[in-house]
């Protein structure tokens, strides 16, 4: 009877152990084909303006004019009202740019900030000013003049899964195309060796100066941060540089750092096979801990029944 119970509350055991809920967390790696339609970054200020007012009027005006000129250039600022750039009226101007990167036809840049405005008024409503930074493309307008300004404040940084030590070939390929966008002295950068991709711009509105000091910040950054990893980009206020894997190495390590949200199902499993090993393990140990408990209980008895 003890035994049929013992085993009983094993099976119960092990069943209610099953079915508790496990998580796997997938992993990501960098690949460098992505859409022009995957946000990198946005900043949406909290101050608004009125809906109606005079800085609606001259923002409308703006993308507007921004948007017209993508057909004939990949960057652009512009001041709305024009000529106000002397005795700016507050709160009513309004400054703003579009960039694309290098890469970009005139009608893909089109698209890219047509689309970029129309996630902006969805997203930041009525913001006096707005930064919204996608993968081939950026948009920026403020009601304070930001052009020709300096700033290497870091917005945002990320690495991919780490390559390891055995991949030499590869680590040699990141550290070549690195060292070519580094090399450089343009503001739009491109690089590539085999399978990684690379790339560095810096706003049109830097100076020549400002511009190298920006991309050597942020190569460097991306250098002593993202060299061992399967891609990663580091985006300044300014400028960014980034590189990933195209081909069979990049389909096979899907990331939204610059393909979208994509799934590494290859990781899934593997985190999958683990967590069961773990489920296994721990229920081995509860069925043989309640075996042990079972005899060790069984013996006491049998010293009490011979002391009586």
């Amino acid at each position: 009877m003890f035994k049929t119970s013992t085993t009983r509350l094993c099976f119960v055991l092990a069943a209610v152990i099953l079915t508790v809920p496990t998580s796997s967390t997938a992993t990501y790696n960098p690949t460098y084909t992505a859409s022009t339609d995957t946000v990198i970054y946005t900043n949406c200020s909290q101050a608004r303006f009125s809906p109606g007012s005079a800085y609606e009027t001259n923002l409308k005006s703006l993308l507007s004019s921004l948007v017209t000129s993508t057909l004939l250039n990949r960057y652009n600022n512009l001041t709305i009202p024009f000529g106000s750039g002397v005795n700016p009226e507050p709160n009513v101007t309004v400054y703003g740019l579009f960039q694309c990167s290098v890469d970009l036809d005139p009608t893909s840049c089109s698209s890219c900030v047509t689309r970029a405005f129309a996630l902006v008024g969805n997203t930041c409503p009525n913001s006096y000013s707005v930064i919204w930074q996608m993968q081939s493309c950026l948009i920026r307008y403020d009601k304070s003049s930001f052009f020709g300004v300096q700033d290497k404040t870091v917005v945002r940084k990320t690495c991919g899964q780490p390559m390891g030590f055995v991949d030499q070939d590869a680590l040699t390929r990141v550290s070549d195309v690195i060292g070519y966008l580094g090399s450089g002295d343009k503001p739009d950068r491109t690089g590539a060796n085999g399978e990684v991709r690379g790339a560095a711009q810096c706003t049109g509105d830097l100076s020549q100066a400002q511009c190298q000091d920006c991309l050597t910040d942020a190569i460097g950054r991306l250098r002593s941060d993202c060299l061992m990893a399967q891609g990663g980009y580091v985006y300044l206020s300014k400028c960014y540089a980034r590189f990933g894997f195209v081909g069979s190495h990049g389909s096979q390590t899907p990331n939204s750092i610059f393909g979208g949200e994509k799934y590494d199902t290859d990781n899934d499993d593997n985190n999958v096979g683990r967590t069961l090993v773990i489920i296994i393990g721990i229920i081995t140990l509860v069925i043989l801990l309640i075996v042990f408990l079972a005899f060790l209980g069984k013996k006491l008895r049998n010293l009490r029944e011979d002391k009586c």
